[in-house]
């Protein structure tokens, strides 16, 4: 019988660059997930009509430079994390590793259910995650050609599975204008009309809800049971139901993505300044040129649902939000390897030490913040991102105090007794053997 030494990483051994990453990526998906927690509602934006006020404005911003990318980044590094997890895998005994790695991506899974279950937030990565980390373990070995053209081919097919019944659904609501002229002229509707009419209602109550329809899910999003009800709906619909599946072949690319960068020495700051600004200007330029047409596009049409957006945008999302994530790498690198993030970069950091229980953090406070004190559809789009930024700001002052004493954080340190099967001490302490975990017998 062998056996493979398997631990966690020692503090000493930590990739800085992936810490300042995970530390943005952690702060930007709140960006991104706040307006959910804090709005009425399903659409994501301010109320119609669209003006150009603080609230558009911010939601522009945020609807082209950050939507997608930070929960890009995020699992860009989540893939990365995960290669580096099984370094020894097929090493002689490394059978240890492998059971390590296993037990990890259940846990994920579980403190994915605990987050929408206890900290009422559905629309948590955690059980996404620990679901694709089982399918790396077949890319483990695999090099990065084979990771860049497997994530390819998945973008494609997710992109045409979910881009092309757009293309009925558009068509359906071009016929919208003509039917109801039709029934204003007291004439015999056929199916099709009929059809047009009702996707045109169903698309209108969607991004203009009626009051009641709002006030319905402003009571039960602030009452319990209510939002336990409404976060478990949102949750079946958003991981169980057949849309789940595309999730995760979206974030199984992009974990292999983050495989192979992980391979190159991208994520690990091993290529030089000028690689990392060949990746920021490429990246952002053409993200740039894709969002920022769609936005100009929306602001056209008045974020006014329009067929013509409707079937294009599905179809070029993907080609939009790869680049601006492999943008935003670069210039994160940039700015970290130059100094230039100056004394931000220890709080970015300690955050990203930190990035599960910031990140699960974020979903209790703005629980808290929305349903306890009752604050859901109360703040404008803009007053979110502020609210999100004080949030960075608590949470960074948090990670600094809190790793001054302890080697990780709180829940760093359960899923790292889950993952070892070892009961570690929170506090700090001197290095200590690792632990041998028998492997099977061959």
């Amino acid at each position: 019988m062998t056996t493979f030494i398997a631990e966690p990483v020692a503090p000493k051994e930590r990739v800085g660059s992936l810490d300042v990453l995970r530390g943005v990526a952690v702060c930007g998906i709140l960006l991104m997930n706040i307006p959910l927690m804090g709005m009425l509602g399903d659409g994501g934006h301010p109320p119609l009509p669209a003006v150009a006020n603080a609230d558009w404005i911010a939601y522009s911003i945020q609807n082209t430079i950050f939507a997608g990318s930070m929960r890009g980044l995020f699992t860009l590094l989540f893939g990365a994390g995960m290669l580096i997890m099984l370094r020894g895998a097929d090493a002689p005994g490394g059978n240890g590793s492998i059971q390590a790695y296993l037990t990890r991506c259940f846990a994920l899974i579980l403190l994915g259910v605990a987050n929408f279950a206890l900290f009422l937030w559905p629309g948590e990565i955690l059980f996404n995650y620990g679901v694709c980390g089982l399918f790396l373990l077949l890319f483990r070995k695999a090099q990065p050609r084979v990771l860049y053209t497997a994530a390819a081919a998945m973008l494609v097919i997710m992109t045409v599975a979910l881009a092309t019944p757009s293309i009925d659904r558009a068509e359906t609501l071009r016929g919208a204008p003509a039917a109801a002229a039709a029934r204003a002229a007291g004439k015999t509707l056929t199916r099709e009309q009929e059809a047009s009419l009702a996707m045109q209602a169903r698309v209108a109550e969607a991004v203009r809800p009626p009051a009641a329809t709002l006030e319905k899910e402003r009571r039960e999003r602030t009452s319990f049971p209510g939002v336990l009800a409404w976060s478990t709906k949102f949750w079946v619909d958003f991981n169980l139901a057949p849309l789940g599946f595309m999730f995760l072949l979206e974030s199984l690319s992009f974990m292999l993505i983050g495989m192979a960068l992980f391979q190159t020495g991208v994520l690990s700051g091993g290529r030089s300044l000028r690689f990392y600004g060949f990746l920021a200007a490429g990246g952002y330029g053409l993200g740039l040129l894709v969002r920022g047409s769609q936005e100009v596009a929306h602001w056209m049409t008045g974020f006014e649902p329009n067929p013509e957006q409707m079937v294009w945008r599905g179809f070029v999302y993907e080609l939009g939000r790869l680049p601006m994530t492999v943008g935003l790498l670069g210039l994160v690198m940039i700015l970290y390897r130059t100094g230039a993030l100056g004394r931000l970069a220890g709080g970015i950091q300690a955050i990203g030490r930190m990035a599960l229980t910031n990140y699960v953090g974020q979903s209790i406070i703005t629980s808290v913040l929305f349903y306890a004190f009752g604050l859901v559809g109360k703040l404008g789009f803009a007053q979110l991102m502020g609210t999100a930024a004080l949030i960075w700001v608590a949470q960074g002052l948090f990670s600094v105090l809190w790793l001054r004493r302890y080697q990780m954080g709180p829940l760093e340190w359960l899923l790292r007794m889950l993952t070892y099967g070892v009961v570690m001490p929170l506090g700090r302490i001197p290095s200590r053997s690792p632990v041998a975990i028998p492997a099977a017998a061959e």
